[in-house]
């Protein structure tokens, strides 16, 4: 298998996701980054279904702790690799 290359390491304020009725099997990702420009993804449903998988175990296993939010922001900050 091919190793991944980082394309460009960003960071993200926000995600919201969105299914559309008109194609229920496509999943919309909407991230607000950190320079306030918007990244929007489609992925297949299934993806979007195994991603809440691993992100619930990793959230069980890592918990954060209240040095990770930030105060009366009302988010957390994350990372995401684009």
């Amino acid at each position: 298998m091919p190793e991944h290359q980082l394309l460009r390491h960003v960071k993200a304020k926000s995600l919201s996701v969105k299914i559309p009725k008109s194609e229920p099997n496509t999943a919309r990702l909407r991230w607000v980054l950190a320079n306030e420009e918007f990244l929007t993804v489609e992925i297949p449903r299934y993806a979007l279904e195994r991603f809440l998988v691993q992100a619930k175990r990793a959230i069980e296993e890592a918990p954060l702790s209240l040095g990770g939010i930030r105060a009366g922001s009302g988010h957390a900050e994350c990372d995401e690799i684009i």
